[in-house]
């Protein structure tokens, strides 16, 4: 057996990292990492009688992409293993979720992994990350501020996380995403490689420094090794595990108070707050940090500034006193409590907890927290009351005809237009929100019906567009009402 063959055993030995008998999703670009994870899996299936599957994704950012492609599947069948390629456009995903690349591209790969794994009934997904990647990780976000959870960097294996921007492609608990070579200088994977004889395609996007990780790679790590510390990849490897391991512990105290003194409710989370106070400063901040996203799931960060300012609230603030929180959120202290909570303006709208909802039928309902919205096609003479009399702002009356199926609700996006009903023409959707005063604290989340091709139909509770509305010559109508839950 090659001696990294043998390293990485006993790395998965200690980490537990395999379950025997497992079917393993091997992701595999082509590139050094992942070919030689692809080999050393193979030579080690018989240990763990692992079944293994390669997958491969595309995602069109080069021209010669469709060769890493055929590559993979060339390698696959030489290894005899059933491979599935897909392409996808990432460059379209990033612009409709307004992402980086970057963050586009992992997003799409790993959704696409986790589809091939579900449907292969994996329930490990294998990704080629060496010690490198760990360091450049860890270092990227010590940078940027990170703390523990942070810099604690990726885990030799971990639940698999996307965020929640394809409802219709859920991901299943049960998923891992396990990382054999975590603690694997890249340097011994190309000794590996030129060992076996391999030969993999290499990606030139990985030598461009306009990029954050890249320039951390080419030019900040050689630099570090050369003036300070030589072994310093392996070193924040280390490191990272370490803290790894403490933050299972912080998690696991921070899950046990919660689950003593958190009183969730749909627009606000309370403490007891002699509890609370009494609870460590690591434990106090993890909690608020929860209860910001347990609110607010589309949050993209709670900063530093934020968890200290309402800290020192909670502490040291009388009754009455508020710390301001991002996502329109706010920490308040009564007398026996901290409430973490919406903006009060917020209590009267429904929020989507999601950037976009699973697609929505006619004659099907859909709840919005504690709210739910039913869709109802009928014929326009069985209506109850007149489309054009309706004042009701919670409901919406639209020309079946004139819809392109299916529907979704979704959050507003920069940029985002619609024509409204009685007006001459489109208008920027966020100008509209103003003029019509709804609150600020409930634009980012308020529910807005979109058609196939992702124009909006009703901003809900305020308008619907002319794109729909109904006409003289309408026969069928979709009929939507929207109602808090305790009062349908």
């Amino acid at each position: 057996m090659d001696a990294l063959e043998q390293h990485v055993r006993q790395i998965a030995h200690r980490l537990n990292l395999f379950r025997e008998g497992e079917r393993v999703v091997v992701a595999v670009s082509g590139g050094p990492d992942s070919l030689a994870l692809l080999h050393i899996l193979h030579a080690l299936r018989d240990v763990w009688h692992l079944s293994l599957v390669v997958a491969h994704l595309d995602h069109a950012l080069r021209p010669t992409s469709r060769e890493d492609a055929t590559f993979v599947g060339r390698v696959a069948t030489n290894l005899g293993l059933f491979c599935v390629r897909e392409r996808q456009d990432v460059r379209a995903y990033a612009k409709t979720h307004h992402l980086s690349l970057e963050e586009a591209a992992r997003e799409v790969r790993y959704r696409f992994l986790a589809q091939v794994a579900h449907a292969t009934q994996a329930t490990a997904i294998a990704t080629g990350h060496t010690a490198d990647d760990q360091a450049e990780t860890v270092l990227m976000h010590f940078l940027r501020g990170a703390g523990l959870s942070g810099l604690k960097g990726m885990r030799a294996r971990r639940p698999l996380a996307i965020p929640p921007r394809e409802p219709s492609s859920p991901v299943h608990a049960t998923m891992d995403v396990v990382r054999p070579l975590l603690f694997t200088p890249r340097r011994d994977i190309e000794a590996y490689l030129e060992r076996k004889g391999l030969h993999p395609v290499l990606d030139e996007t990985n030598f461009d420094t306009t990029l954050f990780r890249n320039r951390l790679r080419h030019e900040l790590l050689p630099f570090l090794e050369r003036e300070y510390q030589p072994n310093v990849r392996v070193l924040l490897a280390r490191s990272a595990e370490t803290l790894g391991v403490d933050w299972d512990f912080i998690q696991q105290e921070a899950n046990a108070a919660w689950a003593r003194l958190a009183a969730c409710a749909p627009h606000a989370i309370t403490f007891p707050r002699e509890a609370f106070l009494a609870l460590h400063p690591a434990l106090q901040r993890l909690l608020v940090r929860r209860a910001c996203f347990t609110l607010r799931p589309l949050l993209r960060d709670v900063t530093w500034e934020h968890i200290t300012n309402a800290l020192a609230i909670a502490t040291h603030g009388e009754t009455g006193a508020q710390a301001t929180l991002p996502g329109h959120l706010a920490l308040r202290c009564d007398y026996d409590h901290i409430c973490i909570e919406h903006h009060p303006s917020v209590h009267g709208w429904p929020q989507l907890d999601l950037p976009m909802s699973p697609p929505l039928m006619p004659d099907t309902t859909f709840s919005l927290g504690e709210w739910k919205l039913r869709l109802r096609l009928v014929p326009r003479e069985a209506l109850e009351t007149s489309p054009f009399e309706n004042e009701d702002r919670w409901q919406a009356f639209l020309d079946a005809a004139r819809i392109r199926l299916p529907l979704r609700l979704r959050v507003r996006q920069p940029g985002d237009r619609f024509h409204p009903l009685g007006m001459p023409g489109e208008v920027n959707l966020a100008d509209f929100l103003i003029t019509q005063k709804v609150p600020a604290p409930v634009r980012d989340a308020l529910p807005l019906l979109v058609d196939a091709d992702n124009d909006i139909l009703w901003v809900v509770g305020v308008r619907i567009s002319e794109k729909a509305a109904i006409r003289n010559t309408t026969t069928d109508v979709l009929h939507l009402v929207l109602q808090k839950i305790l009062e349908a």
